[in-house]
């Protein structure tokens, strides 16, 4: 077996544990918001994160891959864009819209990598890519509005359009990963992670003066602690790690290709909890899918053509 059929094994692997962490984390964050808030939770869930990547990182790489390299800033940038940015937009809009609404609007994220190509080499994309973007846009709407206009407006819509700014906020952090091509996934995981904080931290102390964030009670900690385990270890952790090796492994196409599935397993959870969506909205989710998938082969062929 050559070096790249095991790559792609492994990358293979790491996308179907991210599918599986993923599909669940906006149910379960969606139980955890109503003991602790958004603040707190993003604060919680990626203090821990770091440390484990860190100390993961001194054990696999030693203390001589803690150091920036002259990159403090750009990575202190991505790591807040990353886990501040990405995790307190997304609470504050899972808090007003569904969990697996959510996940298709999360789904969107590599139509946004290929219109930032589009925008930053001024290349316009070919017609499959762009009939795909509009499908894919189309169906997005038939999800959030299942027909109903109204939806468009209020508490949803400030939700959905939360939860679009973070999944912007993830596209920025994980093209920024290419801008450290010889650090590995872990180090670019600990440190954007454990930098990261000083945005969080900023987030946090402007929320609290404001009277919107406030410390969770022991009492509510302990009504949510599976939910807190699950997010803080398994989605913070596990998830992300797993999401940068796939990455490493398969590159951000065909990585993306595997996440477009992860708003599947968010339904599932959504009917297996007794919610019946709308034909409409299943309509649109289908309609998604398919575009995403379709212009995720149509790239990867057009890397393939590229090769040979």
């Amino acid at each position: 077996m050559t070096q790249a059929h095991k790559d792609h094994r492994r990358g293979t692997i790491y996308m179907l544990l991210v599918i599986a962490i993923w599909g669940g984390f906006l149910p379960v964050g969606k139980s955890a918001l109503q003991a602790v808030d958004p603040y707190w939770l993003t604060a919680m869930r990626f203090s821990a994160a770091a440390l484990v990547f860190l100390g993961l990182l001194w054990v696999r790489e030693g203390a001589a891959a803690l150091r920036t390299e002259g990159q403090l800033w750009k990575i202190a940038l991505f790591g807040s864009l990353g886990f501040a940015g990405f995790g307190v937009c997304l609470f504050e809009g899972l808090k007003l819209t569904r969990p697996e609404i959510s996940g298709m609007i999360l789904a969107l994220g590599p139509i946004q990598v290929a219109l930032f190509q589009w925008w930053r080499t001024h290349r316009r994309p070919d017609n499959f890519t762009l009939g795909a973007i509009a499908l894919a846009l189309v169906g997005e709407l038939f999800v959030i509005t299942a027909g109903d206009v109204t939806r468009l407006v209020g508490g949803d819509a400030l939700g959905n359009g939360l939860v679009f700014l973070a999944s912007l906020f993830w596209t920025a952090y994980t093209l920024g990963g290419q801008q450290f091509p010889g650090w590995s996934p872990v180090r670019y995981s600990a440190l954007s992670c454990a930098l990261g904080l000083l945005g969080i931290a900023a987030a946090l102390g402007i929320a609290t003066l404001a009277g919107h964030s406030q410390p969770p009670s022991a009492a509510k900690m302990i009504a949510v602690w599976p939910q807190l385990s699950f997010i803080v270890f398994c989605v913070s952790v596990f998830g992300i790690l797993f999401w940068n090796m796939g990455v490493a492994k398969l590159g951000p196409l065909s990585a993306g290709l595997f996440a477009n599935f992860t708003p599947v397993i968010t339904y599932l959870i959504a009917i297996a909890q007794g919610r019946r969506p709308e034909t409409l909205e299943l309509m649109g989710a289908a309609i998604v899918l398919i575009a995403l998938i379709a212009n995720n082969r149509h790239q990867r062929g057009k890397v393939g053509q590229i090769a040979t």
